[in-house]
């Protein structure tokens, strides 16, 4: 699964997920050839079981590390995605694993999230070798990535039986996430019945694949963003699930990037000038939330 050698996939979803996915690869191919990475380690036996490690030059032992899953609506990407996002983490200076994981349909729900946890597994066990210290993971995604692993970042009993340490992540930063699976008679066509028709394995499974359904005694602290162009689906699931956080015990930062689409907050982890960048990067230094919302 080298850049030069991805496995073709259908057209994205939505249609103008194609311009994002060209330019994403393309800017994170530049990425790869320009900094310290180690591409296409397995995590597992199937193909898709990959991640990638980005590290930075002459940088400390015991850096944090921020785990990260691509978008593609749970049936399409590639973790070569989120590269892009490497030079403003390493300069933190920090570790990047970009993940990818098995896709829908052919692998629906809960593989795709076992998958996430059995990355996470393989960086707590392997990422000391690389500089990092596996008691300062954080963990996100954009879109479908980031759902995956704000699911996860709230069953902290799938963590523990995993024989992880129930406080492996030390922060969740989901971005322009479908937060809530719960629909009732979604319209024929619809983002929301796609869901339905193409990652759940049963209808049933809906509240369990739902993040917002998830949140009671949380402990973890949450980043999370969209843009406010975002899909009307991603900006109602968020505004529910920041609303639920609230109500729990565990520290939460929100933001609205106002003219950013759902493609746009991932392109912007590119800059190290973005707000996002900047949250996340300040967390990761001093093992806090900064002070804000």
């Amino acid at each position: 699964m080298a850049f030069n050698d991805l496995p073709p996939q259908p057209p994205v979803y939505p249609p103008e997920a194609e311009d994002y996915a060209r330019k994403a690869l393309a800017l994170s191919l530049k990425v790869a050839q320009t900094t310290r990475c180690t591409l296409d380690i397995p995590y597992g036996a199937d193909y898709w079981q990959k991640v990638d490690v980005y590290v930075p030059d002459d940088a400390p032992a015991d850096l944090p590390v921020l785990v990260f899953a691509h978008g593609g609506a749970w049936t399409h990407g590639y973790k070569e995605w989120m590269g892009l996002m490497a030079p403003p983490i390493l300069a933190a200076p920090a570790i990047l694993v970009s993940v990818s994981y098995r896709l829908a349909p052919s692998s629906r729900f809960p593989v795709p999230l076992e998958d996430c946890l059995t990355a996470l597994q393989w960086v707590h066990g392997n990422i000391a070798r690389f500089g990092g210290d596996p008691n300062a993971i954080y963990v996100g995604g954009h879109s479908a990535g980031g759902h995956l692993y704000a699911l996860l970042a709230l069953s902290p009993e799938r963590i523990q039986h995993a024989g992880l340490p129930a406080d492996v992540i030390k922060g969740c930063f989901p971005v322009s996430s479908q937060l809530n699976l719960v629909f009732s008679n979604p319209p024929p066509g619809s983002g929301e019945a796609r869901i339905y028709e193409m990652f759940l394995a049963d209808a049933m499974d809906a509240e369990a694949a739902s993040p917002l359904h998830q949140v009671k005694g949380n402990g973890v602290p949450f980043f999370v963003s969209y843009g406010g162009n975002d899909f009307p689906r991603i900006i109602a699931s968020n505004l529910l699930f920041i609303d639920a956080l609230r109500q729990q015990p565990a520290p939460l930062r929100t933001a609205v990037y106002a003219d950013h689409t759902h493609f746009d907050t991932a392109l912007a982890m590119a800059d190290a000038e973005h707000p996002w960048v900047k949250t996340v990067v300040q967390w990761m230094q001093t093992g806090h939330p900064p002070k804000g919302d």
